[in-house]
Parts: structure tokens; C-alpha cells; sequence
């Protein structure tokens, strides 16, 4: 048990960095977009980026999960098919993928006119259809890495994405007149759909190089192994996306009704969802990437008839998402004005960090919850849900955005995050054994983050005198994780047995 616990650990810490890395790095070249293209500019490519979404979920949903359930299974079993199961994934991907780019590319000029409302950027979709097939084949690959604990290589590739992404975007915007957001938004997609090409090839790569070919012959149906697997998960996804995407579209309408033009609208738009929430999920990296692992280690222990290891790791990690969450939305809470004018220079974004800053507990213990779920076998259920959410968001938007403007989109936020995650959380605990201390995962770390507050306080009103913003931030966010930690300590949140756990994993 302590070894599978320390691999868990190990990958989890390895994709956590990784996933520090590559959000910092998200956030600061959203930080230079911004900056570059103006409030309006970043809106409209979160629209475009908001149908662009939709098409890699029909094109890629699903096949991460089947490529990893299918591996872990095949892993747990003994069996050595993991290349043919590959074969299968990868050909299923490229298939999707081509049939969704042809979509796309067939009704460009009607999405850009019809739905965005602007003909103009029907150009930036003709480029990103060319990014489809190479988006799924990488889900696929994503699955196949994270099963087999290959992780280093596949991080290693994501990093080198990263980088020729970004660095393709700044040369092909430093080379035309930025004040033309069209233009802006077509080189924009152009380093992205780049990065996805390079990202494949250098995937596949690896994946060649470091599998083994088995002899064995095949005696499963991969492909309706695949298909039953994925087609729920891709069917819901694809649902939802559709009316995710729906939501956002709906959303600079519903503000220009409310009384605002089309640029302030679309400029509110990119406040809210192109520069708030990015960083109020920036920390989630730590447990999206644990949400990812858990998937093909509950899947195995699942298989393997592993109830009392399963209860154990769904009780433990339940515990660490909520004492993180909580003392995460507590730090966003108290230095969001500074992190605002850090990130983007202006507080535009910190009214809105300290408005979604309570929900942080909710959408972090949603990600764990979702992982926990899709280890189970329960992707039907989760795709139901996830359809509920979305047509719910769909009609509040519908109804409240006009009449209530900016505060109805955040109600819809709220009642959005809300509700997936009580529907989720409810059909974990008919699945499994759920146990939640209210003292130690609730009472007690709301108790420390207060207490964490009143430090933090005092450490303004006496230190924070001539520092740099930058410094100020970086200085807060040490002391407030500090004080956060001791505090839990000397509450019992986290116990001794806990600590020394963590320290036997880590050792060595």
C-alpha cells in the first residue's frame, strides 16, 4: 500500500510542478495578451476560444479516459497489449478529429457571423480546424502516459509545447499591427495550432520509442471496449460543451441588452472569464493533476475489488482537497487587489478574485470528486450531470444576465459550481464510503484561515511600507501559508499521523 501511496505521490508532485509551471506560464502569456491586445481584444478571444472548445471536445472527448481505463486495466490484468490498444485509440482519435475540422472549416463564416458576431474572425477558425486531429491523438497519448507512469517524458513534451507555443505567438504578433484584433486573434491561433502539431509529433515519438511491441494475440474487443468507454463520456462532454459554449455566446448579448455597447460587453466578458478566473485556478494544478492520477489508480484497485484501499485514498483525498481549497480561497481573498495590479497592472480583475474567491472549496473539491467518479466506472452518471449543470447555466443566463448584467453571471457561476459538485459528491457517496469530519476538514481549517486573516492584518499595517507590489505578494503569500499550516497543526486538521505519512512518502 505505502509503495502504490509513494508512486501517487511521486506522479502527482512530478505533474503538480509541471502543472505550476505551465499555468504560470499560461497566466503570464494571458498577462501579455492582455497587454498586447487590449480588454476588448482578450474577450474576443475567449469567444473564439469558447467555440474552439466545444469542437476539441467532439473531437477528443472521451478517448483520454478509454486510452487510460483501457491501459490501467490491461496493466492490473497482466496483459502486455498496451500498443494495440494504442493503435486502436490513435486511430479512433485521428478519425474523430478529421470529421470535426471538416465541420468547422464547412461553417466557419456562419459561427463568425451568427454566433460571435463578427465575420471577420472566420478565418481564425479555418486555422485552428487544422489543430483538431493532432488534439485528439494527443488526448490519447495523455491517457496512455498517465496509466503507464510515464510521466516525466510526457510532462517533459507538454513543457516543449509550452515554449513553441508561446514563443511562435509573441514573433508572429510582434510582426502585424496589434491594433486590428482580427488579425491579432489570427496569429494568436496560428502559435496554437502550431503548438498542437508539435506537441503530437513529439509525443508519438516517444510513445514509439518507449513501448514494446507484444506478440500476444488480441482476444478483447479493443474497439468496443474503447467506444463503450468513451462514447458516454464524449456524448455528455459534447452536450455540454454545446451549451457551455452556448452560455458564453449568450453572455456579451445578455450585457449588451442589459445597456452596455458591444465593447464594454465583450471588455466585462474578459474581466470575469479571461482575467479573474484564470488565476483563481491557477493553485488547482496540485489537484487537477492528483484528479488525473486517481483515474486509472481507482480504476485498477476498482477491477481488483479494492473497496477498503479505495474508501481510504477517496477519505484522504477529500481532506487535503479541503484543507487546500479553503486556505487557498482565503489567501486569493485577502490579496486580491494585489494580485491584480501584479497580474495585469490594474485592479479591473480584484473585485471580481474576492466575489469567486469562496467558491474556490467547491471548485476544487468538484476536480477530486470528478477524478474519484471516472475511476469508479460511473462516466454515465457523470455525463448526466454535467448535461444538467450546463442547460441550467444556458437558461439563468438567458434570463438573468439581461436584467441583472455582471452580477447575474456570477450568480450563474455560483449555482453552476454548486450544483455539479452536490449531484457529484451525492452519487460518490452511494458508490463508495464517503467520510467527511466536519471539525477537521471544515470547522477547523475556516478557523485557521481567520485566524490567518487577522495575521496577515497586522503584518500590513506594520511591514508593508515601502516593498514593491511584487515583493509585498510574493512576501503574504509565504507568511499566509505558514501561519495557515501551524495553525492547522496546532488544531489537529493535520495530525501527527498525517504528517509523518507524508514524510515516509516523500523520503528518498
Amino acid at each position: 500500500m505505502m509503495n502504490n501511496a509513494k508512486k501517487l505521490l511521486n506522479n502527482t508532485l512530478l505533474l503538480t510542478v509541471t502543472a505550476f509551471i505551465m499555468r504560470t506560464a499560461d497566466v503570464s502569456y494571458n498577462v501579455y495578451l492582455t497587454n498586447k491586445i487590449g480588454v476588448e481584444g482578450i474577450g474576443l478571444f475567449q469567444l473564439i476560444m469558447s467555440v474552439y472548445a466545444m469542437t476539441v471536445i467532439f473531437s477528443s472527448a472521451g478517448v483520454k479516459l478509454a486510452s487510460m481505463r483501457l491501459t490501467a486495466d490491461s496493466l492490473a490484468l497482466g496483459k502486455r497489449n498496451q500498443r494495440q490498444i494504442m493503435n486502436r485509440a490513435l486511430a479512433y482519435s485521428i478519425t474523430a478529429g478529421a470529421i470535426i475540422a471538416a465541420l468547422l472549416f464547412s461553417f466557419s463564416h456562419f459561427i463568425a457571423e451568427k454566433w460571435i458576431g463578427n465575420i471577420n474572425i472566420y478565418k481564425s477558425f479555418n486555422i485552428l480546424c487544422l489543430s483538431l486531429p493532432f488534439v485528439s491523438m494527443s488526448a490519447a497519448l495523455n491517457g496512455y502516459f498517465t496509466s503507464v507512469g510515464k510521466i516525466m517524458r510526457y510532462t517533459f513534451v507538454q513543457l516543449l509545447e509550452q515554449i513553441f507555443k508561446i514563443s511562435l505567438t509573441v514573433f508572429l504578433l510582434s510582426r502585424i499591427d496589434t491594433a486590428s484584433v482580427d488579425k491579432s486573434c489570427e496569429a494568436i491561433v496560428t502559435g496554437l495550432s502550431c503548438g498542437e502539431v508539435f506537441s503530437l509529433i513529439l509525443s508519438y515519438s516517444v510513445f514509439r520509442l518507449t513501448s514494446a511491441q507484444s506478440r500476444e494475440k488480441l482476444r478483447s474487443p479493443i474497439l468496443k471496449s474503447l467506444c463503450r468507454i468513451s462514447l458516454p463520456d464524449a456524448l455528455g462532454a459534447s452536450f455540454r460543451s454545446v451549451l457551455t459554449t452556448l452560455e458564453h455566446i449568450l453572455i456579451p448579448k445578455g450585457l449588451e441588452k442589459y445597456g452596455q455597447n458591444s465593447k464594454n460587453a465583450i471588455a466585462s466578458y474578459g474581466v470575469v472569464h479571461g482575467m479573474s478566473l484564470p488565476v483563481l485556478l491557477y493553485p488547482s494544478a496540485l489537484l487537477s493533476s492528483l484528479s488525473g492520477l486517481l483515474v486509472p489508480e481507482i480504476s485498477s484497485l476498482h477491477i481488483s475489488g479494492g473497496k477498503v484501499r479505495i474508501n481510504y485514498m477517496i477519505h484522504r483525498v477529500l481532506h487535503i482537497t479541503l484543507l487546500f481549497s479553503i486556505g487557498t480561497a482565503g489567501i486569493i481573498y485577502l490579496n486580491s487587489e494585489t494580485l491584480s495590479l501584479v497580474f495585469y497592472k490594474s485592479s479591473d480583475a480584484a473585485f471580481y478574485m474576492r466575489l469567486l474567491a469562496p467558491l474556490i472549496p467547491v471548485m476544487y473539491c468538484d476536480m477530486s470528486v470528478d477524478g474519484m467518479l471516472k475511476g469508479l466506472d460511473q462516466q454515465l452518471s457523470y455525463m448526466k450531470y454535467n448535461i444538467i449543470d450546463a442547460a441550467s447555466c444556458v437558461a439563468l443566463v438567458y434570463f438573468l444576465v439581461p436584467l441583472m448584467g455582471v452580477k447575474g453571471y456570477i450568480f450563474v457561476i455560483y449555482f453552476s459550481e454548486i450544483l455539479n459538485f452536490a449531484l457529484s459528491f451525492r452519487r460518490l457517496a452511494v458508490v463508495a464510503d464517503v467520510e467527511v469530519d466536519f471539525f477537521r476538514d471544515l470547522a477547523s481549517p475556516l478557523l485557521c484561515i481567520a485566524g490567518t486573516a487577522v495575521f496577515i492584518k497586522v503584518y500590513d499595517s506594520v511591514f508593508s511600507f515601502g516593498i514593491s507590489e511584487t515583493h509585498m505578494l510574493i512576501t503574504k503569500i509565504i507568511l499566509c501559508g505558514i501561519f495557515y499550516f501551524i495553525m492547522l497543526r496546532a488544531t489537529g486538521a493535520v495530525n501527527k499521523e498525517e504528517t509523518q505519512w507524508f514524510l515516509k512518502l516523500i523520503k528518498k
